[in-house]
């Protein structure tokens, strides 16, 4: 185990809704794909259970999480369970189930208990050990090499069974998932490749930040003298505003662009006014702008476009792509304050309609510059 969940952020993922029902553990475990947002590896997965309102007795997922299965230790394995009780409580769960994905293992038989079974017992005696203490049963656990059509999955503890995984393409949730254009990636490596920076940018972008530097400062120069410090600030939101325009067309920066943009993001101001363009209309455009400037700038620059990033892949409900934005920021600038509030919601699973004071707040300070960035989204 590693003394981390998903490197300190867990992948929370939105209820699934009671018309979807997981009535056998295959069904589970080809949902998870889906609910997760990519095919999992090396992991622990747990979904949280809670009172279904609308089936009396029943019970809906209201959370999936995601841990690493690598470097193994007593004190990982309880900072780890500690975790996911943490998520149980908040959530309040009335039962949490696990699933095991560990290509190093095989399938138990008669003769043989299988490789890594003891390994996986200890981790899931420990889990539901924490679990009890606050009152919240493991209701199941199993255990696949990987997750695919017709693979076979086993029980980790309790009466043993094992049976084959439906194809998780044909799953209810994916389908669900998909037609509600969420991205179904082919594992979590795809993400971090997705937000790598591009050396070539990078090479472009690095002398032309000292030229948008300068250019900024005799713009504040002239303001300062014929106008107002929020005159200045109008002027560059109207300026990145702009480059989303251009962004939302099709366009990419050039290294130029980019650099004047991440200077920009300098200004706190400007930066919390950037907030409010998640959710909302201009929320793909606005992902793809922070995207692009956190494949060529340098650090610490990267933090903030890192940050946006990561807040509107929060907002929609992508807790991977914002939990892997996250460790960009926090790489680019370790104390990037609000990298590291975001970081502590997504680990705590704090639902993403709660961050929308940030978003509610970028407009309201839009709006006092005269600048309409549109209703709250309902």
């Amino acid at each position: 185990m590693t003394a981390h969940i998903d490197s300190a952020a867990p992948d929370p993922i939105d209820a699934t809704p009671p018309s979807t029902c997981l009535r056998a553990p295959g069904d589970l475990i080809a949902a998870i794909p889906a609910m997760l947002g990519f095919m999992p590896a090396r992991s622990l997965v747990v979904a949280l259970l809670t009172a279904d309102p609308g089936r009396p007795g029943g019970a809906a997922v209201e959370m999936v999480t995601r841990m690493d299965l690598d470097n193994p230790g007593r004190c990982a394995t309880r900072i780890l369970v500690d975790q996911v009780a943490g998520l149980c409580v908040r959530h309040r769960a009335v039962a949490a189930l696990a699933v095991i994905v560990d290509d190093r293992a095989t399938v138990p038989t008669r003769k043989h208990s299988g490789q890594r079974a003891g390994k996986h017992r200890d981790l899931i005696a420990a889990l539901e050990h924490r679990l009890d203490a606050e009152a919240v049963p493991l209701a199941g656990a199993w255990a696949v090499r990987e997750i695919g059509p017709d693979l076979p999955w086993w029980t980790v503890t309790g009466v043993w069974s094992r049976g084959p995984q439906p194809d998780p393409a044909t799953s209810m949730v994916t389908l669900r998932h998909v037609l509600e254009g969420r991205p179904l990636r082919a594992s979590r490596q795809e993400l971090t490749e997705e937000l790598a920076f591009d050396p070539i940018l990078r090479e472009a972008t690095v002398p032309a930040i000292p030229v948008a530097v300068a250019a900024a400062v005799q713009r504040l120069a002239r303001v300062v003298r014929h106008g107002s410090p929020q005159v200045h600030l109008r002027v560059e939101v109207c300026r990145v505003l702009r480059y989303l325009e251009r962004v939302e067309s099709g366009a990419r920066l050039t290294a130029a662009e980019v650099a004047e943009v991440g200077v920009a993001l300098r200004d706190k101001a400007l930066r919390d006014i950037m907030f409010a363009l998640a959710p909302g209309p201009r929320a793909d455009g606005a992902e793809a702008l922070w995207l692009q400037l956190v494949r060529a700038l340098p650090d610490p620059d990267r933090a903030a476009a890192a940050a946006l990033l990561a807040y509107c892949a929060y907002t929609r409900g992508d807790g991977p792509l914002a939990g892997v934005a996250l460790e960009v920021a926090l790489a680019a600038d370790p104390d990037h304050r609000m990298a590291q509030l975001l970081e502590s919601g997504l680990r705590l699973g704090v639902p993403p309609a709660r961050l929308s004071s940030l978003a509610e707040s970028g407009r309201e300070m839009a709006a006092e510059l005269g600048i309409h960035l549109g209703p709250e989204p309902r």
